[in-house]
C-alpha cells in the first residue's frame, strides 16, 4: 500500500475523530433525555439497552481518539504508519458492529409486534444482521493479527465489504418492512391516527435513509479508494448514527402517546427541519392559548370585585339613598376597576 500522501490518510482519520465526537454529544444528549423522561419507568430491557449504547459509543469515541494520538504524536514523522493499523482502529470496528446489531434488533422487534409476530419478516432481518456482525469481528481479527491496511485489502477485504453490504442491506429491508406496514395499518379517512401513521412513516423513512446512506457511502469508497483512509472517517460516524436513530425513537414514544390524546400536541423529538418548524409552531400556539387564559382570569377577578362592591351597603342611610343617583349619571369609565 504505497502510501506518501497524509492527507487522506492521517487527515481522513482526524476529521472522521473529529466528526465521531459531534456525534458522541448527539447520543449522550440522547440518552440523557431518556433517563429523564422515563427513567426507571421503563421496561428493564430498554433501560440496558440505553445504558449498553450509551457505553459502547463512549467506548468507541475513546478509540478513535486513541487512534488519532498513536498516528499524529507516537508515530510523528513516521511515513511508515500510514500503512499501519492500530489495535484501536480494530476495535472501532468490532464496536460498529456490536452497535449496528442492537439497533437493527430494536427495529426488527418492532416489525415483529407490527406484522403479528410474524418470524417471516423477522427473520430475515436478524440472520442478516447476525452475518454483519460476523463479518466484522473477523474483519476485526485480520487487522489485528495482519496490521497492514494492504494485506488486509489484499487477503480478507471482501469481509470487510460484505459486512458493509450486509448493513446497507439490513437498513433498506428495514425501512421498507416498516412503512409497508405502517401504511397498511391507514384507515383511508383523513382521521387522527392516519395522520399520526403519516408522521412515523416520514420519521422512519428520515432514520432509515441516514444510516443507509452513510454506510452506503462509506462501502463505496472502501471499494473505489481501498488505498486510503476515508472510507474509515465515515465508518466512525456509522455507529454513532445507529444508536442515536434508536435512542430517539425510543424518546418519541411518549410524544406518539400524546398526539393520540390531543392533535395539537408535540411533535417526534425534533431530527429534521420539518419537525422543527411544526414543534415551534405548536409551542407558538401554546404560548397564545395561555396569554388568552390569564386575560379571561384578570377579567374574571376584575368582575367579582365589582360585584362584591355592589352588594356593600353604607351605614348612613342618606348616602345609601343618593348611591343609585349617583351609579345612574356616573360615567362608564369611571367604575372602578382594579389594577392589574
Amino acid at each position: 500500500m504505497a502510501i506518501d500522501n497524509p492527507n487522506d490518510t492521517i487527515g481522513a482519520i482526524l476529521l472522521g475523530a473529529l466528526a465521531s465526537a459531534v456525534l458522541s454529544g448527539t447520543v449522550t444528549t440522547q440518552a440523557f433525555i431518556y433517563f429523564r423522561m422515563y427513567g426507571s419507568d421503563d421496561y428493564k430491557r430498554n433501560v440496558f439497552m440505553v445504558s449498553l449504547l450509551w457505553v459502547l459509543d463512549a467506548m468507541h469515541s475513546s478509540m478513535a481518539f486513541a487512534s488519532t494520538w498513536i498516528y499524529l504524536i507516537s508515530h510523528w514523522g513516521d511515513t511508515a504508519v500510514y500503512d499501519f493499523i492500530p489495535w484501536t482502529i480494530a476495535l472501532t470496528v468490532a464496536l460498529t458492529a456490536v452497535v449496528t446489531l442492537i439497533s437493527h434488533c430494536f427495529f426488527a422487534h418492532r416489525i415483529y409486534v407490527l406484522s403479528g409476530l410474524s418470524w417471516w419478516l423477522t427473520a430475515p432481518i436478524l440472520v442478516m444482521a447476525g452475518g454483519r456482525l460476523v463479518a466484522a469481528l473477523v474483519s476485526t481479527s485480520e487487522m489485528i493479527d495482519l496490521r497492514s491496511y494492504a494485506a488486509f485489502v489484499d487477503r480478507v477485504g471482501w469481509v470487510f465489504t460484505m459486512g458493509l453490504s450486509l448493513s446497507t442491506a439490513v437498513d433498506v429491508l428495514i425501512t421498507v418492512t416498516l412503512i409497508v406496514l405502517l401504511q397498511r395499518s391507514r384507515t383511508g379517512f383523513s382521521t387522527a391516527t392516519d395522520h399520526l401513521i403519516d408522521t412515523v412513516t416520514l420519521y422512519t423513512v428520515e432514520t432509515g435513509l441516514v444510516t443507509s446512506i452513510t454506510t452506503a457511502v462509506s462501502l463505496i469508497c472502501w471499494l473505489t479508494m481501498p488505498r486510503n483512509l476515508i472510507f474509515l472517517a465515515l465508518h466512525f460516524s456509522i455507529s454513532k448514527l445507529y444508536a442515536t436513530s434508536t435512542l430517539a425513537t425510543l424518546n418519541a414514544r411518549k410524544s406518539l402517546r400524546q398526539r393520540t390524546q390531543k392533535p395539537d400536541d408535540q411533535l417526534l423529538p425534533v431530527i429534521s427541519s420539518l419537525h422543527a418548524t411544526q414543534s415551534h409552531t405548536q409551542r407558538d400556539r401554546g404560548d397564545d392559548m395561555n396569554s388568552n387564559l390569564k386575560s379571561d382570569q384578570v377579567v374574571a377577578s376584575a368582575t367579582r370585585i365589582r360585584m362584591s362592591r355592589a352588594d356593600l351597603k353604607p351605614e348612613d342611610g342618606s348616602e345609601d339613598a343618593e348611591e343609585p343617583d349617583e351609579r345612574r349619571h356616573r360615567p362608564p369609565d369611571q367604575e372602578l376597576v382594579p389594577p392589574v
